[in-house]
């Protein structure tokens, strides 16, 4: 079997910092084709009537004002990180928005929070914690625009050689069911198991899922997957 190729569909910044976690046998090759944009959106989330604010992503952390030694309360250690890094009191509260909720449950003495967020996103961290009794708002600071898979992408998939293919989340997977023009070859990875499911019926050669909800893991499991793909 031919030695796998990478596509990588997160938009480029993300998709360059996952391909740093990457041996070197993966950057070769790569196609970058992002599944979705992130545009921000018109006006700044007022702070003032706020303890601290949360982060479930990273890229809520790039378009929110600056930290200034604010607390905030973030999913996952790579959000962490960029929030430490933009000035933020940050700290892990979970490896997911479930498990955030669940840290958080409760703890009025933290409020009132403001989740800081993209338009699409899974669950409602703000009215689960305001029903336990942390109030807490949301503010939207990005869209996320829904992007068909290039030409070049496109071609790679009717190559008929295997192409490996991580998927960060459960909307760019059902974005790239919708746009792959062919995936009897794909090697798929999810980063969770509800970004599995959008792929459920689909001719795949393989499809692993990582150990945990982290670009760590993504890359472990990538990493995993290609030596397995290129036994003899």
């Amino acid at each position: 079997m031919a030695q796998p190729r990478l596509l990588l569909t997160r938009p480029p910044k993300g998709s360059a910092q996952f391909l740093d976690r990457l041996s070197p046998a993966l950057h070769e090759g790569v196609v970058i084709s992002p599944l979705l944009e992130i545009t921000p959106s018109e006006g700044q989330a007022d702070l003032s009537p706020y303890a601290g604010v949360i982060f479930t992503s990273a890229n809520a952390v790039a378009n929110a004002p600056a930290g200034a030694g604010r607390p905030a309360y973030c999913v996952g250690p790579q959000t962490t990180e960029a929030a430490l890094a933009a000035g933020w009191r940050a700290q892990m509260a979970g490896y997911d928005a479930v498990s955030m909720v669940a840290e958080l449950s409760g703890r009025a003495d933290l409020g009132p929070l403001l989740h800081l967020a993209g338009r699409h996103r899974r669950g409602d961290v703000a009215g689960d914690l305001t029903a336990t009794g942390l109030t807490t708002d949301v503010h939207t600071l990005y869209d996320q625009r829904l992007l068909p898979l290039s030409d070049e992408a496109q071609s790679l998939l009717r190559s008929g050689d295997p192409v490996l293919v991580p998927l960060f989340s459960p909307r760019s997977a059902e974005q790239f069911v919708q746009s792959a023009a062919s995936t009897a070859n794909v090697l798929a990875v999810s980063i969770s198991d509800a970004a599995a499911g959008a792929l459920e019926g689909l001719p795949l050669r393989a499809h692993d899922v990582a150990a945990l909800p982290t670009g760590e893991a993504m890359a472990e499991a990538v990493e995993k997957l290609f030596r397995r793909s290129t036994l003899p």
